[in-house]
């Protein structure tokens, strides 16, 4: 079922929400979710609203999710080691 807005209705009679897949399989295509899916009262409905990607296109989406990440990690790394050595000036500079 659908409402008049052509947004798809869930098993619960709900509207639902677009949603964002990132598995491996699926990432970055979205897909319409019940609002409910991953609460005490969940229901599994959900109907795709991108396309299937092509094989490659999943490939190439993924290696650059896989960079991303270790991007994200080694930034996150530099940020503490920036804390750390400001901290350590502050702490010389007070004791001096």
């Amino acid at each position: 079922m659908y409402q008049s807005n052509g947004i798809p209705l869930c098993h619960c009679g709900l509207p639902t929400e677009m949603k964002t897949s990132w598995t491996t399989r699926n990432p970055g295509r979205r897909f319409f979710g019940c609002k409910n899916h991953g609460k005490r009262k969940s229901c599994r409905f959900m109907s795709w609203y991108d396309p299937p990607m092509t094989s490659r296109a999943t490939v190439v989406v993924n290696g650059l999710l896989k960079k991303c990440n270790v991007l994200e990690r080694e930034r996150k790394k530099e940020r503490i080691m920036w804390v750390f050595l400001v901290v350590c000036m502050i702490l010389v500079w007070i004791w001096k």
